[in-house]
């Protein structure tokens, strides 16, 4: 178990890490900060540290593809049906118009 007297409020992850999210040093304590200010110059420092030590140590590369895009959908127009429907209609119409 961890001694609170020598962890200053400081809880740990899995890893052995300082959880940032679940240590109790990083909530606000009203009656000791009066101001958000003296608040923010109480954990800066430490969690500037704690964030520095958990970067990861190599860069991150990533490996593969991304995912194929999906095919565009083909508009009527484009198929060859579609082109002869297109052209029936327009026929069709102008016979209709110049008689």
């Amino acid at each position: 178990m961890a001694d609170p007297e020598v962890d200053h409020g400081f809880a740990y992850n899995e890893q052995g890490e300082i959880d940032i999210f679940l240590s109790p040093f990083y909530e606000p304590d009203w009656e000791y900060d009066v101001t958000m200010e003296r608040y923010v110059n109480r954990i800066v420092y430490c969690l500037a540290g704690t964030i520095e030590l958990q970067q990861p140590r190599t860069p991150w590369t990533l490996i593969g593809r991304p995912p194929a895009s999906p095919t565009p959908a083909s508009s009527p127009a484009t198929s060859p049906l579609g082109i002869t429907c297109m052209i029936v209609v327009s026929l069709s119409v102008l016979a209709i118009l110049l008689r």
